[in-house]
């Protein structure tokens, strides 16, 4: 327990209501701009801006904090969530690293890649990537939450851009989301099962779910570990404030403003943290709407969310992809929750033993702590059930299952509290208990089944990141490829750019485009090439009436992927542009050499008489 001065209490309210008017201003002088593209213009640098300033207080109140946590929790605790940590990322070793959204993931990454060389949030249509450094010609805001990218920014600034290092992040996320939900569970002033808190951690790692999209560059398991970093946080803040008046200290509420703002960064629905964090605090002192540390934390959280508010509603007229605008209805209902809640009980992502320990976990709770049932049922709502709104929600569409991935921590503590309280009937029959434990580890062992595996869906974009990680070493120094995806050539430290930002250029002054790039204009015949035929027959006509060279081809299924070179006497001729200018001095080692060759076989003069 921390006791704070009053005096101290309101200068941290004071500090962080005037922090909220700042952000309410500068959001009203944001939503002001006159158009869209003004209101994205402020988007790259605020949010990065933002999350520097959410990393930061939780640092900062986790700092101030540390030791009394460790005083409580004592080295046992502390030693065992560092091994969860590490078996967390493990765990989801025994996934593929791949790729499984196409190519959402090489955007995220690519952002990440942006944020590291220019502290901006941005996209690259087009950039100059080479020797280590990074230079952007055609920037564009992307309409998904920048958080993934700005941690991968740091993974970037520290190990370099790579595969292995983009993949290693969710797989430290998903240790560290294990070890935050064991620590949670015992700081909270819950009554619980006893072990409760290290099986909801060890569920949790091992959901199937977790671990087959804790391999890729998705942003899902971020996006639940960040939430469970605030549901610690919100726990912490409840075990330490003073019991006899329900006040927080301001360390405290600092690290829970943090927390619960970061969170927000990675999802849209991820703003719904703050309703957990509410839902914590009442579970555990119905007095906390008494708390001025509570009250400053929900201002300076509200503050710090304003960046990525802002970048949502400049990107509000976007689609997401739902063709007819309606991106979520009720409509949608019937179908997603058939999907979403099969999820529970069909075999196919989820062990049914698990659905079992969790009907468990809410029948001990609302029986022995119905407060800590209402708050872990909120957050279960608002993390499974916001999807079944959305016209993409259901698991069933595409590569949406990573969408179970952000409810799977409440259902891992459920499943941890049944589990634990199974466990206090049944030890005192240990054949029962063990014979009830084999069937379930069969089950869940027989639900992993899809773990190792790749999907279908994702079997052609693995082929086509394979093939421009293959063919990117090969190709000279200085060279450009045009792709509808730039993002994965830049990711291997290749100048990249969409067709559409160089088509004029290439079809009106392909030679001054060799003279910036000398190393070649390549073309990358794509993934997106075998699903738009429109940009199949555009890409084909300019093969054609350059005469490119085939550099290779490779063949996944039925789709086709090739890289050409499009600087060919042929194409220069017809769109070269006009010729350049001789240089003024003549260097150049070819020219050179047939000039010595030229002179070398030239008939020497007849000798004088």
């Amino acid at each position: 327990m921390m006791s704070t001065s009053r005096t101290s209490r309101l200068i941290w309210l004071s500090f962080a209501v005037a922090a909220l008017l700042f952000s309410a201003f500068w959001a009203y002088r944001v939503v002001s701009l006159p158009s869209i593209d003004e209101q994205r213009a402020v988007v790259p640098t605020s949010t990065v801006w933002g999350m520097h300033a959410c990393v930061i207080a939780f640092l900062a109140g986790f700092g101030a904090i540390a030791i009394p946590l460790y005083r409580i929790l004592g080295r046992r605790r502390c030693l065992t969530a560092l091994a969860l940590a590490v078996a967390g990322y493990l765990a989801c070793g025994l996934a593929p690293s791949t790729t499984r959204i196409l190519f959402d993931e090489h955007i995220y990454a690519q952002i990440g890649q942006t944020i590291a060389h220019t502290g901006r949030a941005e996209s690259a249509n087009y950039a100059r990537v080479e020797y280590g450094q990074f230079e952007m010609y055609s920037p564009v805001v992307n309409k998904q939450p920048n958080g993934l990218p700005y941690l991968l920014s740091w993974v970037y600034r520290i190990a370099g851009v790579s595969d292995t290092s983009s993949h290693f992040l969710n797989r430290a996320l998903v240790g560290i989301a294990a070890a935050a939900l064991y620590i949670g569970l015992a700081l909270v002033p819950w009554a619980l099962p006893a072990g409760a808190g290290l099986a909801a951690a060890l569920f949790f790692m091992f959901t199937p779910l977790v671990m087959w999209w804790g391999h890729t560059v998705s942003v899902e398991p971020s996006a639940a570990a960040t939430v469970v970093l605030a549901f610690f946080a919100a726990c912490a803040y409840a075990r330490l404030r003073d019991s006899e008046t329900a006040q927080g200290s301001a360390a405290c509420g600092l690290m829970l403003a943090g927390a619960t703002a970061f969170a927000a960064y990675f999802r849209p629905e991820s703003l719904l943290a703050f309703p957990l964090v509410a839902a914590v605090l009442w579970s555990t002192d119905d007095r906390f709407i008494e708390d001025l540390s509570a009250w400053a934390a929900l201002a300076l959280a509200t503050a710090l969310t304003v960046p990525t508010l802002m970048h949502l509603w400049s990107v509000r007229n976007e689609n997401w992809g739902a063709n007819d605008g309606r991106r979520f209805d009720f409509a949608f209902i019937g179908k997603n929750f058939h999907s979403n809640a099969g999820y529970f009980v069909n075999m196919q992502w989820f062990p049914l033993a698990g659905t079992l320990l969790a009907v468990a976990g809410m029948i001990w709770l609302l029986g022995r702590n119905r407060t800590a049932g209402l708050a872990l049922a909120t957050w279960f709502t608002f993390s499974w059930g916001i999807f079944i709104l959305f016209y993409a929600g259901g698991y069933y569409y595409g590569a949406s299952s990573r969408y179970g991935v952000v409810s799977c921590a409440p259902v891992a503590v459920f499943m941890g509290i049944g589990g634990a309280a199974l466990y206090g009937v049944l030890r005192r029959v240990p054949v029962l208990f063990y014979g009830l434990a084999a069937c379930g580890l069969v089950n869940w062992a027989a639900a992993m089944h899809y773990v190792p595996t790749l999907s279908r869906e994702a079997i052609e974009a693995v082929a086509d990141v394979d093939f421009v990680a293959r063919e990117a070493p090969k190709l000279p120094g200085g060279s450009l490829v045009l792709s509808p995806d730039p993002c994965m050539w830049q990711l291997q430290g290749v100048n990249a750019s969409q067709f559409f930002t160089l088509d004029q250029m290439v079809h009106t002054q392909l030679r001054e485009l060799v003279n910036q790039y000398p190393g070649g204009i390549y073309l990358h015949w794509s993934f997106w090439h075998n699903a738009e035929p429109a940009m199949a027959r555009e890409t084909a006509k300019l093969l054609v009436e350059t005469h490119a060279v085939l550099i290779d081809r490779t063949q996944s299924h039925t789709h086709k992927l090739a890289l050409f070179r499009l600087d060919t006497p042929e194409g220069l001729a017809r769109f070269g542009g006009p010729p350049p200018p001789p240089p003024a001095r003549d260097s150049d080692l070819d020219r050179m050499l047939s000039q010595a060759k030229a002179a070398a076989v030239a008939p020497l003069p007849a000798p004088a008489k």
